[in-house]
């Protein structure tokens, strides 16, 4: 009924205008979507019910509509969602893609945040009942290796001699920073002439907005940018395997995270289990595990030529870095260690089992 009544309800809404009716039929399509996955994910659990099994408590992630039927399956059996962020509390602006969340929250026996900054997000009288703890990093995987090497093909080789910047992001886009790291870069590989520079990431629609044209950021950036970019020492690689990944944090002389307020990303953490030096824009977000001059170098958003300052004052003094390094390896295993997150957790869901308040 949805497939068939909401686009020419939506068309009728908006006037007959089609730029209009678009992002209207997306939006009805998202909460198709959401829908759906929850009827999957409840006829998963009523094959459980039916060989007898109930759960002793639910943990999950609400958004994309996974625990919108789990009351109707198990009735009585208390709820832990995983709220990733209040669109709302961080932009201001109601997000209706949370709708499947707010039920969670209605539902939920407590709540369940990553980090601080996202907590922080939601509303104030809900803070009580949500707690802070992180999936946890696995610090035994991600660790500093002397000997790291990572073969880039097309015979390009790094084993950690020359100076190296990494920029990882899931998706090539400004909302992580990507157009402020590139615009950085014209200045960097002029100083440094034996610098190489090795982005991760996808050119797909990420969380942000596309170009208006059409075109991918990185697209975009190569045009801004031209021939100010030497292309033979900047690689874009798309998505690394995990393993390549590592190594190559591992062999990064700096490792820069310029994301704007969202949620904290795992590659960041990742990389300073693996003893990055680390630059990163300054923000709430990553205000929660780095200290500016202990464990990595912060600096102001949207910033290219401050951001590229930075990098040179680590790139001319690299064995000066060693305490940067340390330090931001001994932050994740303080703060992030994921078999200390998982025992936090599994307490967590205890108590909402034993009917306490964590």
């Amino acid at each position: 009924a949805v497939q068939q009544r909401y686009p020419q309800l939506l068309y009728e809404s908006a006037g007959g205008n089609p730029a209009a009716e678009q992002p209207f039929c997306q939006g009805a399509l998202r909460h198709q979507a959401q829908w759906e996955q929850g009827e999957r994910v409840a006829k998963a659990a009523a094959q459980l019910k039916a060989r007898g099994w109930r759960p002793d408590v639910i943990a999950g992630h609400p958004f994309w509509g996974c625990m919108l039927q789990l009351h109707r399956i198990f009735p009585g059996v208390p709820q832990v969602p995983l709220l990733e962020l209040d669109l709302h509390g961080l932009t201001g602006t109601p997000a209706l893609d949370q709708w499947a969340e707010l039920l969670a929250i209605r539902a939920m026996a407590h709540g369940l945040c990553s980090t601080p900054f996202q907590h922080s997000t939601y509303p104030a009288d809900l803070h009580a009942r949500i707690c802070v703890i992180h999936e946890g990093i696995d610090t035994e995987r991600c660790r500093p290796r002397p000997l790291a090497r990572l073969d880039l093909g097309q015979g390009t080789v790094l084993d950690g001699r020359a100076p190296l910047i990494s920029f990882a992001s899931r998706h090539l886009e400004p909302l992580r920073g990507f157009d402020t790291f590139m615009r950085a870069l014209p200045s960097l590989l002029n100083q440094h002439p034996h610098l190489q520079v090795v982005i991760c990431g996808r050119d797909d629609q990420g969380y942000g907005p596309p170009p208006s044209d059409g075109s991918s950021w990185r697209e975009q950036m190569l045009i801004e940018l031209g021939p100010r970019l030497d292309l033979q020492r900047v690689h874009v690689v798309g998505l690394l395997p995990h393993d390549q990944l590592l190594e190559l944090f591992r062999l990064s002389w700096v490792h820069v995270y310029a994301s704007e307020p969202w949620v904290l990303s795992w590659s960041v953490l990742e990389a300073m289990a693996c003893g990055v030096a680390l630059v990163a824009t300054d923000t709430p977000a990553i205000r929660d595990v780095v200290t500016s001059g202990r464990d990595g170098v912060l600096v102001p958003r949207r910033d290219p030529e401050a951001l590229a300052s930075a990098i040179t004052a680590l790139l001319h003094a690299p064995h000066c870095t060693a305490p940067l390094r340390s330090a931001a390896r001994r932050r994740i295993l303080d703060g992030f260690d994921q078999r200390q997150c998982s025992r936090q957790r599994l307490k967590l869901l205890e108590a909402v089992v034993a009917g306490r308040r964590p």
